[in-house]
């Protein structure tokens, strides 16, 4: 009897912090989203660094260093947090210091026409905050995905994913028409204005997503028998052993990193419409719209094929997404700047949050609890490697000229090539957790 009344105990607690976290893990992911929105790193982000004086290739070794700068610290992370109870206090530091500091991104902007000093200024500043904003959600990826695993069951986890990418979704097209557009439009708030209010939205938006995260109650964490991890050398000596009593893991990173291969053309797009059609910034709200509706309608498919086809099939759909990015931009992407936007809506649904979203639910369906802040920050070790990738889009791309192989654009053609074979790595790929997702 006593046994089964604890049992109860635990079971209601357990259904108050999924209740709680389930409200405010929506503030944190649609908050944050949204001041990613206003800033879109394929569709607004190229073009205000364009403007602020950066190359191609400055442009591609920023989008290189943000995927270092998120996917480095979760290592460090994954140590200082392995066996701790308590991650959140972790988590809202880290998520203050390297939040707060992007309201100075504005006013930079906003001076960026002052003379070619504070446009030089407002260049590197810009491109070191985004960064320090990008270590920080590197750190906190770890205790975020730790909470929301402890949180939710498989089942809900994987809806809870899909609803909130709804909701911003719907937040992202809705910014985008309704403000983005009109301020990189409207003659009345020319350069750098227009810039510096979509800066400001952003910043404020990540202020907000951090009273969500300071609004967590973080659910105890269940224990598991395990190894503790070696200490210093040692634990970075475990890891490569990690990945081999884990082929599967193994499969999903390499998965990760071929279909990630779309990142090398994902900030390009939108400059090859701009000059290959001549079409004016306002073009990229457009864009980012189409983007957005690619995420609301890819999203809830990659969960339904998930439930219904298994977690392997949702990995199998959003690799032929990453793999149509570059396809139809090198096919009918080249014949007007309407018929570029599938392109768009293949990135939303794919590099903008599904890839992420589908190969995460899958590792933590996968891995048990005892290795899972580990094998999270094995996952995105393994794919530091993809920083090279936008730098190699930007060897492609001198200012406004594209290297041609006869009429398409050489670098669309090695994204196709590459995600092809991520998707043909995907077809291998098993369905994991069936038991688990049993018990859940």
């Amino acid at each position: 009897m006593e046994a089964e009344l604890e049992t109860s105990t635990e079971s209601v607690r357990q259904q108050q912090y999924e209740k709680h976290n389930l409200i405010v893990l929506t503030l944190d992911l649609c908050m944050c989203a949204m001041g990613l929105a206003f800033l879109d790193a394929n569709a607004i982000l190229p073009l205000l660094l364009h403007r602020l004086g950066a190359t191609g290739i400055v442009i591609g070794l920023f989008a290189g260093g943000r995927v270092l700068a998120f996917n480095l610290p979760q290592l460090f992370a994954a140590r200082r947090l392995a066996g701790k109870p308590h991650v959140k206090p972790w988590f809202f530091t880290i998520a203050v210091i390297t939040r707060v500091p992007m309201l100075i991104v504005p006013w930079l902007i906003w001076h960026s026409e002052d003379d070619q000093l504070h446009r030089t200024i407002a260049l590197v500043f810009t491109i070191v905050l985004i960064m320090i904003w990008s270590v920080g959600d590197g750190l906190c990826n770890v205790p975020w995905m730790e909470i929301i695993a402890r949180s939710f069951s498989n089942r809900l986890r994987g809806r809870w994913f899909t609803g909130t990418q709804l909701i911003t979704g719907l937040l992202a097209i809705s910014a985008a028409t309704l403000i983005v557009h009109p301020a990189l439009q409207a003659q009345s708030l020319p350069f750098p204005e227009n810039y510096a209010l979509l800066a400001l939205l952003s910043a404020l938006m990540f202020q907000v997503s951090l009273i969500g995260v300071g609004l967590i109650k973080e659910p105890p964490p269940v224990e598991h028998e395990s190894e503790p991890l070696p200490e210093g050398v040692g634990f970075l000596k475990h890891l490569p052993q990690l990945v081999a009593n884990n082929p599967i893991f193994a499969r999903l990173a390499t998965i990760q990193l071929l279909s990630g291969f779309g990142a090398a053309s994902a900030p390009f797009y939108v400059l090859y419409a701009r000059y290959h059609f001549h079409v004016g910034d306002s073009w990229g709200a457009a864009y980012q719209a189409v983007q957005a509706g690619g995420l609301i309608v890819l999203l809830p498919l990659w969960n339904l094929l998930g439930e219904r086809r298994g977690q392997n099939t949702a990995v199998k759909g959003v690799t032929t997404a990453c793999m149509l990015a570059p396809a139809i931009a090198l096919t009918v992407g080249r014949l007007s700047p309407w018929l570029i936007s599938p392109t768009f809506a293949m990135l939303g649904g794919s590099l903008d949050w599904g890839l992420w979203i589908v190969l995460n639910h899958y590792l933590l369906s996968h891995v048990d609890g005892a290795n899972r802040p580990v094998y999270v920050a094995l996952f995105s070790l393994l794919f530091v490697p993809s920083a090279l990738f936008p730098v190699i889009g930007g060897t492609l791309v001198h200012r406004s000229q594209f290297t041609m192989i006869g009429p398409f654009p050489l670098l669309f053609v090695i994204t196709l090539a590459v995600t092809f074979a991520g998707f043909l790595v995907a077809r291998g790929l098993p369905n994991p957790g069936q038991d688990a997702a049993r018990a859940n």
